[in-house]
């Protein structure tokens, strides 16, 4: 009984064979081998691995440019990674040292502020100002810079007081006006300190280019920051004021402008009850210059308009600013500033124009007005009256 039936795995055909693992059985109907359905042991396939290994081996063996690209590329990635690394450090080296100079920018402002803002309601060192001056400058730094540098104006919107008022003005503004032309590495700030508006502070300071462009800017408190004040920054008007004197736009337009008093050469006159001055356009980064100006104005010297424009030229007379301060006046003593509302109308087939609106002495994007008119009035009260005794 050496013969035993098996099953062709290939075919499916039973045959006779001789029993145990015969590696040379075939079968009997199709004459191959026909599996023994046992899987080959771990041990026989520990050769085909190592035959797999040396033939990678003779691969790599073979293209050696295969070893060449992978060597390649680690160096390259080991040279990316330390370019990195290196700007990595380069970038924080000059933030530090950025910072480093805005807070020894910012403790020379506040020993200077210390030496020169006064609280002029009593006369003495007010310590408020100093710690406020120190603590917003940061700020103001970052909204002037940020508003120049902002490209698109949504951009620029996000460093000016007031955002979502402004941002439509601010988009016509510029579509008939140009964009200041400053270049932020020249700007060098001279001047700084805080003013008090009302209930609030204001933070002011002064820029130079150093060829030839100076001007004033103006901070708000927004919340917790400060802001730029745009409405001052820009000389903001609601339309082109050359155009508006030659008959164009609406008839009734804000403007901010500079005011100059006219001299009848009247001494008696002058002193009576009619003030006549003349209103001009700034010219932004010449502060000494002025652009068109405009016919001849006349209001009563006693009407509300008529008190504020004489409280503002008596104190731009006297060399001192309308809210206090001890900045250095950046235009000429007989110019002051005003924000206005004028009316152009006709009359006997020429053109004329009307203060419709004094509604400040100054530029700020504030209500207040810079004067007390309760307190002029009252002063107007008793100086006529202690005439009349």
């Amino acid at each position: 009984m050496n013969q035993g039936w098996y099953h062709c795995g290939r075919c499916g055909s039973l045959f006779q064979s001789e029993i145990g693992t015969a590696e040379q059985r075939l079968c009997a109907e199709c004459g191959l081998t026909p599996g023994t359905g046992i899987w080959p042991s771990l041990e026989n396939r520990l050769p085909e691995s190592d035959d797999k290994r040396a033939a990678y081996h003779k691969t790599a063996e073979a293209n050696p440019e295969s070893r060449q690209i992978a060597v390649r590329k680690k160096r390259k990635s080991g040279i990316v990674m330390k370019c990195i690394i290196c700007w990595v450090v380069v970038m924080c080296l000059l933030l530090w040292k950025r910072n480093y100079d805005l807070q020894q920018e910012i403790k020379s402002a506040a020993a200077s502020s210390g030496k020169d803002v006064r609280n002029y309601a009593k006369g003495t060192l007010a310590d408020e100002s100093i710690v406020l001056l120190t603590r917003a400058l940061p700020d103001c730094q970052r909204a002037l810079v940020g508003f120049l540098t902002g490209g698109a104006p949504e951009i620029r919107n996000q460093f000016v007081a007031n955002p979502i008022e402004t941002a439509g003005i601010m988009d016509g503004f510029y579509k008939n006006n140009a964009f200041p032309n400053l270049v932020l590495a020249d700007l060098k700030r001279t001047g700084q300190q805080p003013i008090r508006v009302g209930d609030e502070w204001v933070i002011e300071t002064r820029w130079d280019d150093g060829k030839g462009q100076e001007f004033d800017a103006m901070f708000l408190r927004n919340g917790a920051v400060w802001k730029l004040d745009w409405e001052h920054f820009s000389r903001y008007g609601e339309y082109s004021w050359p155009l508006f004197l030659a008959g164009g736009g609406a008839e009734e337009v804000e403007f901010r402008l500079l005011a100059r008093k006219v001299s009848a050469g009247d001494e008696a006159e002058d002193g009576g009850s009619r003030l006549r001055f003349i209103l001009l356009s700034p010219v932004f980064g010449k502060p000494a210059e002025a652009g068109m100006q405009s016919p001849e104005f006349v209001v009563n010297r006693y009407s509300e308009e008529g008190l504020l424009l004489q409280a503002a030229f008596d104190l731009k007379q006297a060399g001192q600013s309308v809210f206090g301060g001890t900045l250095p006046q950046m235009e000429p003593e007989n110019l002051i500033r005003v924000r206005v509302r004028i009316k152009r109308g006709e009359f006997a087939g020429a053109r004329s124009f009307e203060l419709e609106e004094l509604i400040a002495c100054h530029w700020l994007g504030v209500d207040e007005p810079g004067f007390d008119l309760k307190n002029l009035k009252d002063d107007l009260f008793t100086t006529d009256r202690a005439e009349k005794d």
